[in-house]
């Protein structure tokens, strides 16, 4: 049972409310000042995670989710929103735990487009076209979040 819980609970906190919604208004400017548009991740599937530095569940997914994205590059995109108050402490924090993929800071716009952030981490799985699969809230681990990638490659 004990091997299972996990799987249980992100089935239970997976929710699909967001299901079919469309992202393609979305676009950002990462914490090193580069400008994302949708026109720059259409045709790849979406990883976008909010998450903090000090939610320890969200330190643990970083690293995780940095493999994710140096597995699949060309093929997948994780993007990570900050929900920290302060730029530089998420700068400082990278410094030591260091990912390769795009960093910016979250912000209401960004939240809406996904339905709102209910907690950390909350993190969301887009489609080629830009519809949202998958919301998963708390901690994935990254088997299954690579299960569900795999379906839409």
């Amino acid at each position: 049972m004990k091997k299972l819980l996990p799987f249980l609970i992100v089935g239970i906190l997976s929710c699909s409310k967001e299901k079919g919604s469309q992202i393609k208004d979305l676009s950002f400017k990462t914490i090193d000042g580069k400008i994302y548009r949708w026109e720059d991740l259409k045709g790849k599937v979406l990883i976008v995670d909010f998450w903090a530095t000090w939610c320890k569940p969200c330190q643990k997914s970083l690293p995780e989710l940095n493999e994710i994205y140096k597995k699949y590059e060309g093929k997948v995109v994780v993007i990570g929103f900050s929900k920290d108050d302060n730029e530089d402490a998420v700068k400082s924090f990278l410094a030591k735990v260091p990912v390769s993929y795009p960093v910016a800071m979250s912000n209401r716009k960004v939240e809406e487009m996904f339905g709102g952030i209910l907690g950390l981490p909350t993190s969301f799985l887009v489609d080629k076209d830009g519809r949202i699969v998958r919301r998963f809230l708390g901690y994935v681990p990254p088997d299954i979040l690579e299960e569900n990638i795999r379906r839409l490659l």
